[in-house]
C-alpha cells in the first residue's frame, strides 16, 4: 500500500511539477521532450524510455534478472498513472508554490517508494546498476544520469529541429 502511495504521489508530482512551467526534473526532462516532439502521451514515453532502462540494465550487468522483469510492469502501471493525472490536472503555470508542491509530492513519491524496498523505478534502477557494474558511487552516478537525460533533451529537440522544452531552472536544480 505505501509503495502505491509513493507511485502515485511521484506521478502526480511530475505531473504538477510540468505544469509549472519552471521545467521538468532532470530524468523527466528526455521523457517530456520525447512526448512533445513525438505527440505521444507522457505515460507513453515513460514506458518507452523504462524499457529502454531496463533493457540496458540487462546489456550492462550481462543478465536478466527478477528485479530487473518486475520494473517492466511497474513502467506500465507508472506510465498509467502519468496519463492519468495528466488527464485529470489542468493548472495554468502560476507560482513558485506549485513548483514547490510538485517538489514535495516528487520527493514523498521517492522516499515511499525506496522505503518499501519492493521495486526500483527503472530510472532508478539504471542508475543502481551503472554504480554496481562500474564501481562508482550510486549519488555520482546520479549527478551524471540526470545530466545525461538533460543532454539527451537537448539532443532530441536539436535532431529534430524543435524548439527546447521543459528544461528550466527546475531541471537545473533538480539535476
Amino acid at each position: 500500500i505505501i509503495y502505491i502511495i509513493g507511485l502515485n504521489f511521484l506521478a502526480l508530482g511530475i505531473v504538477l511539477n510540468i505544469s509549472t512551467g519552471l521545467g521538468v526534473a532532470a530524468l523527466s526532462s528526455s521523457i517530456y521532450t520525447t512526448s512533445q516532439i513525438f505527440h505521444i502521451s507522457l505515460g507513453t514515453a515513460s514506458i518507452i524510455w523504462y524499457i529502454v532502462f531496463v533493457g540496458i540494465q540487462c546489456l550492462l550487468s550481462k543478465k536478466i534478472t527478477k528485479e530487473y522483469l518486475l520494473e517492466i510492469p511497474l513502467s506500465f502501471v507508472f506510465g498509467y498513472l502519468n496519463d492519468f493525472y495528466d488527464y485529470i490536472i489542468h493548472i495554468t503555470p502560476s507560482s513558485f508554490i506549485h513548483s514547490l508542491l510538485a517538489l514535495l509530492f516528487i520527493s514523498l513519491g521517492v522516499y515511499l517508494t525506496s522505503e518499501t524496498n519492493f521495486v526500483l523505478n527503472p530510472g532508478d534502477g539504471i542508475v543502481k546498476t551503472i554504480s554496481e557494474v562500474f564501481h562508482y558511487p550510486f549519488y555520482n552516478v546520479k549527478n551524471m544520469f540526470d545530466i545525461s537525460m538533460i543532454l539527451c533533451s537537448l539532443v532530441l529537440s536539436w535532431i529534430t529541429h524543435n524548439p527546447i522544452m521543459g528544461i528550466g531552472i527546475g531541471t537545473i536544480i533538480s539535476a
